[in-house]
């Protein structure tokens, strides 16, 4: 399912809000990671990153193929081989038997700029059951304050809105980090 305001600005606009590695390595993102699913990937922003950070695989998904083909581009062009990418939806059968054979591996998840989605303690709830016993998950989203692109207000959860999805899925709060001028992280934890 395609994400309520979820469009893309273009490469050059998006890549002007984030310093991807200084995100990544805050979120805890680093050698200790094994593997770790980018859903919801787009452009690659946190995906390429990611692929130089940790010890083991990176799997991008997207709903769009538009988006694939371009993280394909750029896995060739960066001569990455620790990226699969995967063109579907995390919300269906398909997707999670496609993501079976990575079982009990995958120990970190990014949910970045996507949990103003429809469901997102189902969301959350599928990252739970995906992830490996000692797993985390990666939030990154836009304040709850006027910024230039992001969901409307309506739709956009703040830090404390997500921290009580996480724990009705089965996930403590590790860490908050603020991300200036315009996001904060949060690492999730699996509890068991």
């Amino acid at each position: 399912m395609k994400y309520r305001e979820s469009g893309m600005p273009d490469e050059q606009m998006w890549d002007t809000f984030f310093n991807p590695t200084q995100i990544l390595t805050q979120l805890d993102v680093n050698g200790n990671v094994n593997t770790l699913i980018d859903i919801g990937c787009g452009y690659g922003t946190f995906l390429i990153p990611a692929a130089k950070l940790v010890k083991g695989k990176v799997i991008g998904i997207d709903i769009e193929n538009e988006m694939i083909e371009t993280c394909k581009r750029k896995v060739i062009e960066y001569d990455m081989k620790n990226i699969d990418l995967l063109h579907g939806d995390i919300s269906t059968k398909q997707t999670l038997k496609a993501l079976e054979q990575y079982k009990g591996d995958i120990d970190y998840i990014s949910l970045f700029n996507i949990l103003h989605c429809e469901q997102p303690l189902s969301l959350l709830n599928t990252a739970y059951q995906i992830l490996n016993n000692y797993g985390n998950i990666g939030v990154v989203h836009w304040k709850y304050e006027k910024t230039p692109r992001g969901p409307s207000m309506e739709i956009r959860p703040t830090p404390e809105i997500i921290n009580g999805w996480a724990l009705k899925s089965g996930f403590v709060l590790d860490k908050y980090v603020e991300f200036p001028p315009y996001h904060y992280g949060l690492v999730l934890s699996k509890k068991l």
